[in-house]
This record gives structure tokens, C-alpha cells and sequence, in this order.
């Protein structure tokens, strides 16, 4: 039957992917592009939150948020540094399952944010050069297409592009920089936040935004199959966090500094970081509009890359569709993989995000959480594991570090709002039912290793894996009770008119509070009924981390 109430777990890294020679420069160039790539974005922090509060979102973020990601990322990564990465850093420490819903979780997150980042190229594209819709899907398909070119013909090629658009973007942003301080008029601080609306809805306006260009540091793991010196990934890590957090920071001091007026601040038709640059020049705003145009390819770019070795990870682990795992025999790239990257954007890039993308948040939130929790439990369970890099704290110390991240994560999930928490219940389902599937239908790793993750012939899951299930039904049905109430004393005020407004029926608001009841009651229920299930038909005592 195996060792079931061994909470100790194998890593196995069978990828098949070709190693090359990467730089440590070039590293940094992807993690930079794929975690920061410019500004872009903050520019709705500043009019959300007020200008003193978006710059101190962005000193307290990476302290908080980013810096429990990366160097969590870096400790695991240098410890295990294999392709799939942080899914496999949760599978040694947490095992199979809920190395599954990390990985698909991640991987779903990615497959809806590579297709939106083409989207807002060609949007930006379409301010300069005005297209219909064919025109504009044509150029969309051209442009993932060429991606997809680069992609197949391995890592060098990707860090090749990252590296020379990273240096354009990064010039780009230091320009503005200067540029701001030569004209510097104002204080960048003052209001500290939007006096009209209060600190909390001004702090819940931007930490959203802020998480969200903050996120990223554990999926650039997934490529350190693809690197002869492995220590290159994690060294990035450590380089790139400060990088990016500095070239978010600056430009936006300089920027708000020397053009003041933070309400008008936005990425649509509002003040932008062109704006600054403009100041040396009208020709600069122009300029900047191709300066967005390469910061979303390159994104994509990287993205492509992360997302297909994570993908291949867990289909090498009978987790996902077998085609996944095939590699090009000339390149060494899970071509399959990347092509389905491919595929799936130019399938999604066709859309309106506005409602898919409601589901990203929560998807990500559960992965971060996950990698979390696994680093602790390593920690206590494999204490002598060698780690080439190692947060110089002893086991305690490292859960406080990670604490604030988990933390910040739960808030997200509270006040992102309505909509995204019941779109985030929705689709988390998915998910769970992708688990049984695969695992059913592939065996998942008792494919591999029947004896450490033996079968319940009665499920053909493995034991304890139906009470993993409904605990994640069961800690939803939690967070749902407690957002029912937290949402209408948060949103009460405004949330009835802004989702009427947003979703275009009066009773919208209604509508989601009443589908986050609903579903947090058959959460519960399903939850005690697994439970009761796998009792029956896996035994008492199981351990619910395998």
C-alpha cells in the first residue's frame, strides 16, 4: 500500500528537455521581462490610490509581496532546480495533489494572461495605426506566430529577444526618469491618498494592481531544466527583484513630480508615463506607444517559454494530455507544449477578457499560497536538504517571512471584489475535476512509482486524495461565509450602482452576493460528504499531504 502516513516525498524530475548554455545576464533579462517588463500599468495605481500611497505600495510590495515570492523561489529553486519548477518544489514537499493544483492552477492563470498581453499590443499598435477587426486578429495571429517561431527554437533564441527589448524598455524608462527629475515641480507625495475617497477604498483601489505587477517570480522556475548551470535562475531571482523594483519606483517619483495632476493619471486616455517622456519632446509620446507595444511582446515572449516547460512538467507526470511531453529531437524544446501555448492564444486573443479574466486572480492566489506552505514544510521535514541558497532564518523565522504574502493574498481575494471573488469560486471547480480526470485516466504518478503513490482501487485516486479535495472546498466555503459578510459592509455604499453600471443589470450585485451564498453552501456540503466518503473507502488516519 506504500508509506501513506509518510509526509516525505520524491521530486521526479524525468523531463527530457536539452540543457543550454545561459548566461547569467540573460536570466536576468527574462526574469526582468517576464516580471516587470516597464511600468505599464501603475499608472492606475496613481489615480486610484493617490500618488503618496501608490509610491508607498511600491517600497512596501516587493518587501511584503514580491521579496516572500522570489526568495522563496530562489531557496527551492536552488535546492531542486528542475523543469516545472515550483510545481515541483510542491510536489517534494506537499506531493502529487496538491502539486496538481498549483501547477494547473498556474498554468490556466497563464493560458488567459499570455493571450491578453497580444490584445493590448495590438491595441497599442492600434492607437498609431487604425485597424478593423480582421486586420487587427490577422496581426495578432502574425505576431503570436512569430513568437511561437522563436519559441520552438529554444531558450537561447527567447533570451536572445528578452534581453534585446528588456535594454529598450529598461533605456526607455530610465529616460523617463531623467527626464521627470529635470522637471521636477511638485511633491510626488502630496495627497498621501484620494481625500474623496477615504484610505481603505484608496489602498483597495491599487493593491490589486500592485500585487499584479509584483506576481511572476516562481514561474520563471519552470526553466531551469532548460540551463547547464542551474544556479543561474536563482541568482537571477535575487538580481532581477531589486531591478524591477527600482525601475517601477523611479520613473513613477519623477514622473508624478514633474507632471503633478495624479487623478488624471491612466493608461487610457489619461496621463502616462509618454506624457513624462514627452516633456523632452512630443515626438517621445509617439515613442512610447512602441515602448508599450514591446513590453507586452516581450511578456509574452517569456511567458510562452514558462508556461510550456511548466505544462510539459506535469504532463511528464501523467497529469495532463501524454502529447504534451513529446521534445523536438534537433532542439531539445517540448514543442507540443509550446504550440499548445500558441494555440490557445490565438483562440483566446479573439475575446472579451472582461468576464475570463475575473477567474485569474483566485487561480494565482491558490499557487502562491501553495509554494508557501510547501517551503515551510520542507523546512521541517527535510532540514538537512542541501540548498545552495538559504534564507538565513531558522524555520520560524522563514514562516513569519512568508506570512505577510500569504496574507496579502487572502486580502486580494476579499477586495478585489464581488464579481472576481464569485468568478474565482466558479472556476476554482475546475481545477479538482481536471485532478480526478487526469489522474483516473493517466494514473498519474503511481504510473511511475506505484509504490510511494499506490492507487485506491476503489476510486483510482490515490488515498486521502478525496479528503484533499474537500478541503479545498471546504476552506472556500469558509472564505465565502466570511466574504458574505465582509463584501456588503465593504461594497455596500457604492458596489450596488458600480455593478449595475459595469454588468449593465440592475440587480448584478445581488446576483453575485446570492451566487457566493449559494456556492459556499454546496462548498460546505460537498466537503462533508468527501469526507464522510473517504472515510468509507480510504480509511481513517490518512494523511492529507501525500
Amino acid at each position: 500500500m506504500g508509506n501513506l502516513n509518510d509526509n516525505k516525498h520524491i521530486s521526479i524530475d524525468n523531463a527530457k528537455i536539452k540543457e543550454h548554455d545561459i548566461k547569467l545576464y540573460a536570466m536576468v533579462f527574462m526574469i526582468y521581462s517576464f516580471c516587470g517588463s516597464g511600468c505599464f500599468g501603475i499608472e492606475e495605481m496613481i489615480s486610484s490610490a493617490g500618488p503618496g500611497l501608490a509610491l508607498a505600495l511600491l517600497v512596501v510590495l516587493p518587501i511584503i509581496w514580491a521579496a516572500p515570492q522570489a526568495f522563496t523561489a530562489a531557496e527551492l529553486g536552488s535546492a531542486m532546480p528542475y523543469t516545472g519548477g515550483f510545481y515541483k518544489w510542491i510536489q517534494r514537499g506537499l506531493g502529487e495533489f496538491w502539486a496538481f493544483q498549483a501547477g494547473w492552477c498556474r498554468s490556466l492563470s497563464q493560458f488567459v494572461d499570455n493571450a491578453v498581453y497580444i490584445v493590448l499590443a495590438v491595441s497599442y499598435l492600434n492607437v498609431l495605426i487604425p485597424m478593423n477587426e480582421t486586420q487587427a486578429y490577422l496581426v495578432k495571429a502574425g505576431i503570436i506566430l512569430f513568437f511561437t517561431f522563436i519559441n520552438l527554437r529554444g531558450i537561447k533564441n527567447v533570451s536572445f529577444v528578452s534581453t534585446l527589448l528588456s535594454i529598450l524598455i529598461l533605456a526607455a524608462f530610465a529616460f523617463v526618469t531623467v527626464v521627470g527629475l529635470i522637471h521636477w515641480n511638485t511633491n510626488p507625495f502630496t495627497p498621501f491618498y484620494d481625500p474623496d475617497q477615504g484610505f481603505l477604498y484608496s489602498l483597495s483601489g491599487a493593491l490589486s494592481i500592485g500585487m499584479w505587477m509584483f506576481s511572476g517570480y516562481p514561474s520563471i522556475s519552470t526553466l531551469a531544466g532548460d540551463c547547464k548551470d542551474k544556479s543561474v535562475v536563482y541568482k537571477g531571482l535575487l538580481i532581477a527583484l531589486p531591478l524591477i523594483a527600482l525601475t517601477y519606483f523611479l520613473p513613477t517619483l519623477t514622473g508624478i513630480a514633474s507632471l503633478g495632476d495624479w487623478q488624471s493619471w491612466g493608461s487610457e486616455g489619461g496621463i502616462t508615463y509618454g506624457n513624462v517622456a514627452g516633456l523632452a519632446g512630443t515626438g517621445f509620446i509617439t515613442a512610447f506607444v512602441f515602448i508599450a507595444i514591446i513590453a507586452n511582446l516581450n511578456i509574452f515572449n517569456t511567458g510562452m517559454t514558462s508556461l510550456s516547460r511548466g505544462f510539459y512538467a506535469i504532463a511528464s507526470d501523467n497529469l495532463a494530455p501524454k502529447a504534451i511531453i513529446k521534445v523536438s529531437a534537433k532542439t531539445g524544446v517540448p514543442y507540443i507544449s509550446v504550440i499548445s501555448v500558441a494555440i490557445v492564444a490565438l483562440i483566446m486573443c479573439r475575446f472579451d477578457f472582461s468576464t475570463i479574466i475575473i477567474i485569474d486572480v483566485t487561480l494565482m492566489m491558490v499557487d502562491y499560497v501553495l509554494i508557501w506552505i510547501a517551503g515551510v514544510t520542507l523546512r521541517i521535514n527535510e532540514p538537512d536538504l542541501k540548498r545552495p541558497f538559504k534564507l538565513p532564518f531558522n524555520t520560524i523565522g522563514f514562516a513569519i517571512f512568508v506570512t505577510p504574502g500569504i496574507l496579502v493574498a487572502i486580502t486580494a481575494l476579499l477586495i478585489n471584489g464581488t464579481d472576481y471573488f464569485f468568478g474565482g469560486m466558479v472556476g476554482l471547480i475546475i481545477v479538482p475535476l481536471l485532478y480526478v480526470f487526469f489522474k483516473r485516466r493517466y494514473g498519474g504518478l503511481s504510473a511511475i512509482n506505484p509504490e510511494l503513490y499506490p492507487l485506491n482501487p476503489k476510486t483510482k485516486l490515490g488515498y486521502g486524495d478525496l479528503k484533499r479535495i474537500s478541503i479545498i472546498f471546504g476552506i472556500f466555503a469558509v472564505l465565502g461565509a466570511v466574504a458574505s459578510f465582509f463584501l456588503p459592509w465593504y461594497e455596500g455604499s457604492w458596489g450596488p450602482a458600480y455593478y449595475a453600471d459595469t454588468y449593465g443589470f440592475s440587480n448584478a450585485y445581488d446576483f453575485f452576493l446570492h451566487g457566493i451564498n449559494i456556492i459556499s453552501v454546496v462548498f460546505a456540503a460537498t466537503a462533508l460528504v468527501l469526507i464522510i466518503i473517504s472515510r468509507k473507502v480510504d480509511g481513517p488516519g490518512k494523511s492529507i499531504i501525500q
